[in-house]
């Protein structure tokens, strides 16, 4: 998330309770195990959408540089248990910002 100069402001810890998300998606988690996480953040404040996070663009292109630069082969994607591109963390980011879009909406 560090590519977005936007999310400079946030704690780390935000931006890991994301993360947290778009790993459980990019893991393709069971449902309940999202809810469970989802429901913990919404419960304690933690950001569960790239807006929550201050990102306004959320363009392709700039998620598509962070996934880049997550999958970079001095990141710790590597440690994941099967082969990760960029292309698959971009799409759970998208994923993740989406269903914390969702549940949002199902909360009100």
């Amino acid at each position: 998330m560090t590519q977005l100069p936007e999310t400079h402001a946030r704690y780390h810890g935000e931006k890991v309770a994301f993360g947290t998300i778009v790993q459980l998606v990019l893991e393709n988690a069971p449902t309940e195990k999202l809810e469970e996480v989802l429901g913990f953040c919404m419960e304690v404040g933690l950001p569960t959408t790239l807006e929550d996070l201050g990102v306004e663009d959320i363009s392709r292109e700039r998620i598509m540089a962070v996934a880049e630069s997550a999958c970079a082969p001095t990141d710790t994607m590597g440690n994941m248990p099967f082969a990760v591109t960029p292309q698959m963390v971009c799409d759970a980011i998208l994923a993740a910002d989406a269903l914390g879009h969702y549940y949002h909406l199902d909360l009100c």
